[in-house]
């Protein structure tokens, strides 16, 4: 198969392949008694894998037509697949090819077949922009959008576009612009086998599990019955077959050689922006030698950011058939959390892509919880405060601001352009934030000096439906424009409600789509997006300002950003920066880059991350904002990671001595002595890190290396110390210097006779 086509064929959130051919060709292999093993591939190798024996048959939602009927035998038709356009007015079309519907708001369900067709035909190409392509959970949620003129066309499976057309009045406007008769492929000449397939395929269309499948899968209620299969002749005339071409390309997966990820049970774990480099060794199965021409290049990911800056690799040398290749190719992280997968394929020199996929698969750790921002200096004319800074996903708290004595006030999220969010002085204001976010209150004083205050609310991540994407343009306007509202819901979602200073505007919103509006009075106007699912409520709000005179507006045609942070530009090693922006204009695409490569490809048109740095260095943040026409802006920003600055020894306090003196007795000081009495030297001292202690009379050592607090007796019977005899008390430290105290008394000697 080739995992690369929902509904049929595609990799489910657990990373197993799912889709309504996967659970057919169980149910064959089930019928057959059989064993099934898929094996993902390039979508035009499949016949060839066939030919050289790699697989036995092919189901990946393969059309018959009459070029491959020459190469392959096919099942008989399992499944036909046939479009219709219903519209309110008759007027709209004519509609002959899909790129006929590149200037219409359309309207698809979620996962069909027509909305991955219209996704590659239209959006994909760059003929329709993302937001007139209108996603609803349920198809029959458009037609109450297309009746109200919200939408122009709903595009659908025929059957119960009839239905529908009948039942609500629309006009089928085009229909069969995309006819497809799907079969299961195998080599040629494989009789037995196509006759037991055909056998089963009846057999299950007969038990109705065909049809729960397109139901369950395809969100159609009917199902066009098979044809009976016609028993294959005894000896089958041959049919005349192509001229084989000199070789036959093929390649097989052997080893994941680095970041073995246990077919996605245990992927390994990257940090944030990581470069790393992933190996893997195949195998030439096929006929022809690969050369240089034959490249490795990434085909799709599980979700945006899943290339993680991957760049083509051609074969270096030549592989004979038989022979196996090691390719590596450089990767980096990408800076959000989550688990991704890419896959990549082998191509030939005509770019034919074939053989087996191979991928790469990793987990990127969510960042450690931000340390909480000091205490803020109180200011008496500035108070900014919420009733709550710690939410679960889907709840709201109250900003509230209180400001005096200053000319101006703005309140703004982290990459908002300050300059679009005027506020008055004092106010409150709802908030639902569904990702923690930082909120800015600017204050321009009287002397034009100006003060930030800054409040964080955490949100608590939650199974609700995820605001994937919401953005009002433009931030500001005239009195008497309108705004375009675009969204993005993911996730799953019941109902999508968006509002204008809390009063309904579209309940049951498609999950992606946009609306214009035109605000009815100047001043902060407030748009809100409410996501309900199974798992929980979403909500946030964007705030736009609305003047009664025109504002200066500078034309620009192309992308705009409006504006790109990145603080603080100064960190330390293993300190994270908040990225965030906001773009606008024609801005289709948006990548981030840090030091050259892609860290965040395909990101949303506004956002907000973090980049944790484990390197000192000058880090260069690049934001590229692109339309469809090929037209880029750009905005960078340089942050300076230093090593952490080792701290200044804190110097020891030199020794103290608390007291010394000369006794009689060890407790009674003394002045005076006669010759032959003795005397008590006491003493107390303290210290760290002491080295040595010494007592000293009149300049000689008397005693050493004793402890903190005891005595001396010294007994003085020298005739020659009769006068003033001088005591001195030393103590030295190892790193903090010394300490001395001295103490003196008179020794009297006899009386003359």
């Amino acid at each position: 198969t080739s995992a690369d086509y929902p509904p049929f064929e595609y990799y489910d959130e657990n990373f197993e392949l799912d889709g309504f051919d996967i659970e057919l060709m169980k149910a064959i292999a089930g019928k057959l008694s059989v064993q099934v093993e898929f094996t993902d591939m390039a979508f035009d190798g499949l016949g060839d894998a066939a030919d050289l024996g790699q697989i036995d048959v092919a189901i990946a939602a393969i059309g018959i037509t009459p070029e491959r009927e020459q190469y392959y035998d096919f099942s008989q038709i399992y499944y036909l697949s046939e479009d219709a356009y219903l519209a309110a007015d008759a007027s709209i079309g004519p509609i002959t090819t899909v790129e006929d519907l590149a200037s219409y708001r359309v309207g698809v369900q979620a996962g069909s077949i027509f909305h991955d067709r219209l996704e590659d035909a239209l959006v994909s190409t760059g003929l329709m922009p993302e937001t007139n392509l209108f996603v609803y959970q349920l198809i029959d949620q458009s037609f109450d959008d297309l009746q109200a003129g919200r939408l122009d066309v709903v595009v659908m499976d025929k059957q119960p576009a009839l239905s529908a057309a009948k039942n609500e009045g629309f006009k089928v406007v085009a229909e069969g612009l995309n006819r497809e008769r799907y079969a299961i492929g195998m080599a040629k000449g494989q009789d037995t086998l196509r006759t037991r397939i055909n056998q089963a395929l009846l057999t299950l269309q007969d038990e109705g599990f065909i049809l729960r499948l397109a139901k369950q899968y395809l969100h159609v209620n009917s199902v066009p019955p098979l044809p009976t299969p016609t028993p294959l002749p005894p000896n089958p005339t041959a049919t005349p077959v192509p001229p084989p071409t000199a070789c036959t390309d093929g390649m097989a997966w052997v080893a994941d050689l680095t970041y073995d990820d246990d077919s996605m049970r245990n992927p390994p774990v990257l940090q944030p922006g990581e470069p790393f480099q992933k190996g893997w060794r195949v195998r030439n199965t096929g006929t022809c030698t690969w050369t240089s021409a034959y490249i490795l290049s990434y085909v799709r990911g599980n979700q945006s950011g899943a290339q993680m800056d991957g760049h083509p690799v051609a074969v270096q040398g030549s592989v004979a058939p038989g022979a196996t290749y090691d390719f590596y190719v450089d990767l980096v992280a990408p800076l959000r959390a989550g688990t991704y997968q890419g896959f990549w394929q082998l191509s030939d020199a005509q770019g034919n892509h074939f053989g087996q996929t191979v991928y790469v698969g990793i987990r990127v750790p969510a960042p450690p919880a931000p340390t909480p921002a000091p205490t803020q200096t109180p200011s008496p004319d500035i108070n900014f405060w919420a009733d709550s800074t710690n939410l679960n996903q889907g709840q709201c708290t109250n900003l509230h601001w209180d400001v005096r004595n200053v000319n101006e006030v703005y309140l703004y999220q982290d990459g908002e352009n300050w300059q679009n969010h005027g506020v008055a002085g004092q106010g409150t204001r709802q908030e639902c934030p569904h990702r923690t976010t930082n909120y800015n209150l600017r204050v321009v004083k009287r002397d034009n000096s100006v003060e930030i205050r800054k409040l964080t609310i955490y949100v608590q991540g939650g199974s609700a439906p995820v605001i994937a994407h919401f953005t009002v343009d433009p931030p500001s306007l005239q009195l008497g424009q309108a705004v375009t509202i675009r969204w993005d819901i993911q996730g799953n979602v019941t109902n999508v409600k968006i509002t204008r200073d809390g009063a309904t505007l579209w309940d049951g919103a498609p999950v992606r789509g946009s609306y214009q509006d035109t605000p009815p009075q100047s001043g902060s106007i407030g748009y809100g997006i409410e996501a309900v699912g199974p798992g929980g409520t979403n909500r946030t709000t964007k705030y736009i300002t609305v003047t009664d005179t025109p504002p200066t507006v500078t034309p620009s045609p192309g992308p705009i950003i409006y504006d790109f942070t990145v603080n603080p530009t100064e960190i330390q090693v293993n300190d994270c920066v908040s990225i965030a922006w906001s773009t606008g204009g024609g801005t289709s695409r948006v990548t981030l880059k840090r030091n050259g490569q892609i860290v965040q490809d395909n990101a949303g048109l506004s956002g907000q991350e973090q980049d944790c740095l484990s390197a000192a260095g000058t880090y260069n943040y690049q934001l590229v904002a692109a339309d469809p026409s090929g037209q880029t802006a750009t905005q960078e920003v340089n942050v300076q990671v230093m090593e952490p600055q080792q701290p200044t020894a804190t110097p020891e306090a030199p020794p103290v001595i608390t007291f010394f003196a000369v006794t009689s007795d060890g407790t009674n000081v003394v002045t005076q002595v006669n010759l032959g009495e003795c005397v008590f030297l006491t003493w107390g001292f303290q210290g760290t890190s002491l080295a040595a202690t010494s007592l000293t009379r009149n300049g000689t050592v008397i005693a050493s290396d004793f402890g903190s607090h005891e005595s001396y007796k010294d007994c003085l019977t020298d005739p020659a110390l009769v006068g003033t005899v001088q005591y001195q008390l030393k103590v030295d430290s190892e790193f903090s210097g010394s300490a001395t105290r001295d103490a003196q008394v008179d020794v009297i000697g006899p009386s003359p006779r």
